[in-house]
């Protein structure tokens, strides 16, 4: 009995001497107080569906509203589909998701020199070929630069399927591929694949792919590359994407499908606090792009902006047909021409077209560069009330669009 006595406090003692370092969290064998990896996302299809991600880019071009919804949460999985109609432009198709969103709707943003860990499990069918021209499956990008800075894609490597991990170069806008496998072994299955990185000047990134469910026992890629730039802009965060991005130039294409289920991303240490941005303008007849209630159509959306009122612009606006703003709820107490200022940021020699009311369109000209906001004037004819003005351009990009005043 004695014995039995000694030993259980002796075993009590112990647990006394660890229970401080289980309670901060602290991992085996790491010194305490030093950063540990925080679970910042976790979402379900169940609960969360769609809702987990910023945006959804689901054939926004509209090329194939039959086939809608191309994304969606279905059976415990998000799945996206691909159809040989689908269409982002003349020479891709383009169904995905952006970015991850809190519990409370704010956006997860991954700023400059964080450490994230971002896990999952997909599905990848036969169907869903690698291909000559580009098919990416996961991405990591930023509002301000077209470019990747990294992805997961299906390329074809001397004849033979692959799955790459991929990060890139901006300047001279090159993909560099620093982990392969072959792609026909893992599909039809699941797999599960964490994807490491550092978002610095001088940053990292890890891949690793296994064979199975997150504890399977079969790694096929575990590959780390060092000494990256992953960080290209001061003012926007990086954000992930997944989803079906293919270029409709391979031969062979099929229709086909990805599936994708329990996402997790941990962040290393704490967050970094966003960059300081400038208030809204409350100016009488000031208007800000990124304004609640505007339509943002297409690749159009808000991005953060140092130098911009109210910290925001509005970004991807013409080119085509389909991406647009529209700036809604401009008041007007007579019917009649006002003056109308445009507030944008410029790369070199640009236009916007506008329509006021849905009428003609207006040309207006600007000349600037992208760090400084230009300002243009041209009249428009407003009614008494309530007036939308659309932004957009038919063969060209326009500016990046801040505000407007009507004077």
């Amino acid at each position: 009995m004695r014995r039995h006595l000694v030993g259980a406090l002796a075993a009590m003692a112990l647990l006394l001497q660890t229970a401080p370092a289980q309670a901060a969290g602290t991992a085996a064998g790491s010194p305490s107080g030093a950063p540990r990896w925080e679970t910042r996302w976790n979402p379900s299809p169940w609960r969360d569906g769609v809702n987990a991600f910023e945006a959804l880019e689901d054939d926004r071009r509209g090329s194939h509203p039959e086939g809608l919804p191309h994304v969606r949460a279905e059976k415990g999985v998000w799945r996206f589909d691909a159809h040989l109609e689908d269409r982002d432009g003349s020479d891709r198709m383009r169904n995905e998701v952006r970015g991850m969103r809190a519990a409370d709707g704010s956006p997860l943003e991954i700023r400059k020199d964080e450490t994230w860990r971002i896990t999952y499990q997909m599905y990848i069918p036969d169907t869903l070929d690698a291909t000559t021209n580009f098919t990416h499956i996961w991405q990591l990008k930023n509002s301000d630069v077209g470019t990747p800075i990294a992805q997961i894609s299906l390329p074809v490597v001397n004849g033979v399927q692959k799955i790459a991990a991929r990060y890139w170069t901006l300047e001279d806008n090159k993909s560099h591929d620093f982990a392969t496998a072959d792609l026909e072994p893992i599909q039809n299955k699941w797999v599960t694949t964490t994807i490491e990185f550092k978002s610095g000047d001088a940053g990292y990134m890890r891949w690793v792919l296994r064979d199975g469910p997150k504890n399977g026992s079969r790694t096929i890629v575990d590959q780390k590359v060092d000494n990256i730039d992953l960080w290209w802009t001061q003012e926007q965060y990086n954000r992930p994407k997944w989803g079906i991005y293919r270029s409709i130039k391979s031969a062979g294409l099929q229709e086909t499908y990805l599936l994708v289920k329990d996402l997790k991303a941990e962040q290393l240490g704490p967050a970094t606090p966003p960059v300081r941005l400038p208030p809204p303008d409350r100016s009488p007849g000031t208007y800000e792009a990124e304004r609640v209630g505007n339509i943002f159509e297409g690749a159009a959306e808000p991005a953060y902006c140092a130098v911009c009122s109210g910290g925001r612009k509005v970004i991807l606006i013409g080119g085509n047909i389909y991406d647009y703003a529209v700036l809604k709820g401009v008041l007007s107490e007579t019917t009649g021409t006002r003056q109308l200022t445009v507030h944008a940021l410029v790369d070199g020699s640009q236009s916007f077209s506008i329509s006021v009311n849905g009428g003609d369109a207006i040309q207006v000209p600007m000349t600037g560069t992208k760090d400084t906001v230009t300002t243009a004037t041209v009249p428009v004819d407003l009614v008494a009330g309530v007036n939308t003005i659309r932004f957009f351009g038919l063969t060209a990009r326009g500016p990046e669009l801040d505000k407007i005043v009507i004077g």
